[in-house]
């Protein structure tokens, strides 16, 4: 039974040492009049490549008292990364790729491309800056483009 144990314990950090899966968590503005959050996980693929799986949601707020909530807006989808520039401890990475969501009760689908810069800590957390550009069908919400500015904590 112990050297079961010590074989699970062995395996378990050996696969937990090489899922390379980073937990992504970003705010920033977009414009027009636009509050964002993101929420995503990213999995890390060969020569610097990623592909993130995130959720959104953000609020189109209104200069009129009380009206804040009143535009929000969530949405999800997937992004493939293509590392552009590789530094000692940074990467530049253009991102695009799908999303869906629904904004004032009304479906959407849409295609979101950008820049990411990372930037990695000593201890293997990075912060991110990226520039995002939304492109939505099928509704009023057209275009949103603006700065995030976030976090990727390894697990």
């Amino acid at each position: 039974m112990k050297k079961f144990l010590i074989a699970l314990v062995c395996a378990v950090v050996t696969i937990g040492a090489s899922a390379q899966g980073k937990l992504t968590v970003n705010a920033g503005f977009l414009f027009p009049s636009t509050f964002n959050a993101t929420v995503g996980y990213e999995h890390s693929l060969s020569y610097g490549k990623a592909v993130e799986v995130f959720g959104e949601m953000g609020d189109h707020w209104k200069t009129r008292e009380g009206q804040f909530w009143k535009g929000y807006y969530w949405d999800g989808g997937i992004l493939y990364k293509l590392r552009l520039v590789r530094s000692k401890n940074g990467m530049l990475r253009f991102r695009f790729g799908p999303e869906f969501g629904a904004v004032e009760r009304k479906f959407f689908l849409g295609i979101e491309g950008g820049f990411e810069y990372n930037y990695v800590f000593q201890n293997g957390w990075e912060f991110s800056l990226i520039q995002k550009n939304n492109v939505n069908f099928i509704h009023g919400d057209t275009f949103r483009n603006g700065l995030l500015i976030g976090l990727k904590i390894p697990f």
